[in-house]
């Protein structure tokens, strides 16, 4: 285990990364709150099931990254969510500062750093 964990680093770190991510939109409740009559999509995105996306994808890395499965399209099915899941809440924190009138913030260029960063490891990576 040792062996493909320290093979497979970059993507152990993804999954904390991503488990950061949940970790943070349970301490810091209401993240996207909007004063009312104003709900917006984004409103649901610091909801438990959001938060369990990100749990359920952070472990697809996680077993990855201990145990180097070499099952038919599991890489792949793990890069592509946690692609899908770090664009999708860059999206939504770069929107967020938008309609709040901001420059960016610090949650938008960490994602933008992590989505760039999991995007280069899937075409440079050695894999």
């Amino acid at each position: 285990m040792l062996k493909h964990l320290a093979k497979n680093r970059f993507w152990f770190w993804k999954a904390m990364e991503t488990y950061g991510l949940g970790i943070y939109f349970i301490i810091k409740h209401n993240t996207f709150a909007f004063e009312p009559p104003q709900p917006t999509l984004l409103d649901v995105l610091d909801d438990p099931p959001m938060i369990f996306m990100l749990a359920v994808v952070g472990t697809l890395a996680l077993v990855y990254s201990l145990w180097n499965l070499r099952t038919h399209y599991y890489k792949p099915l793990m890069t592509g969510s946690l692609t899908f899941v770090w664009l999708f809440f860059m999206i939504a924190f770069s929107v967020h500062d938008f309609e709040m009138q901001r420059y960016v913030s610090f949650e938008s260029m960490y994602a933008m750093f992590v989505l760039g960063s999991t995007i280069f490891e899937i075409v440079i990576g050695d894999d």
